[in-house]
């Protein structure tokens, strides 16, 4: 019975896991909602869940907010751009609902490859903005050369995204709760086991060994 007690039992993990994606959504959401400030909030939702993974000490709202702060101004203008690229497409899709049936298979494969291209280099770039300081050029250009560079990992991550948004979409009514609680971090805790090693990798660790091997 003490084991079932113990804070190292693998139920409290998880439910410690849980609880702290609960309350990374929450904040999340939060400060998601003055619309223009979703970059920087969805770059300190990274950085929190790098820290997860890692098993490193987490402290959800003061790490959260200190990555806010700190990368506000180049996320704020990425997102900018994802923003208005959002509203294209959206106007795309109208356009496209308006077309015969004949053409629009064409134009939505044009929008489905561009709206791909748009999800993975935001699942790369935020986490990129949330770990290193580089110019806002550097940053989406290692976020598109890790894009292809690791592909499978990339394609891995379209797959578990694009699955909880056809379960989101399809039991909309019964989701909302669960989306208002784990939306969003549950999804991209997901994804951040996914990209983890390839920071592992960039920051110079043997991923193998578990060491650091700076050379």
């Amino acid at each position: 019975m003490s084991r079932f007690f113990n804070q190292d039992n693998l139920f409290f993990k998880i439910m410690g896991t849980f609880f702290d994606l609960i309350v990374l959504n929450l904040l999340t959401l939060l400060m998601c909602l003055p619309i223009v400030t979703a970059g920087a909030s969805l770059t300190a939702m990274h950085y929190v869940l790098w820290h997860m993974v890692r098993g490193e000490e987490t402290y959800i709202s003061r790490q959260f907010f200190d990555s806010f702060k700190r990368n506000f101004k180049q996320a704020t203008l990425i997102w900018l751009v994802f923003l208005v690229v959002g509203i294209i497409m959206a106007v795309d899709v109208m356009v496209l609902l308006a077309l015969p049936r004949e053409q629009q298979w064409m134009m939505g494969a044009v929008v489905a490859i561009v709206g791909c291209v748009v999800v993975v280099m935001a699942q790369y770039v935020f986490p990129l903005l949330s770990r290193y300081e580089d110019p806002i050029r550097v940053q989406v250009k290692n976020a598109a050369m890790l894009a292809v560079g690791y592909f499978p990992r990339t394609l891995a991550m379209l797959v578990v995204l694009g699955a909880f948004a056809v379960a989101y979409v399809h039991y909309f009514a019964y989701a909302i709760p669960g989306i208002i609680l784990l939306g969003i971090t549950l999804p991209q805790y997901c994804c951040a086991w996914l990209y983890n090693t390839v920071f592992r990798k960039l920051d110079g660790e043997d991923v193998r060994g578990g060491q650091a091997s700076h050379g």
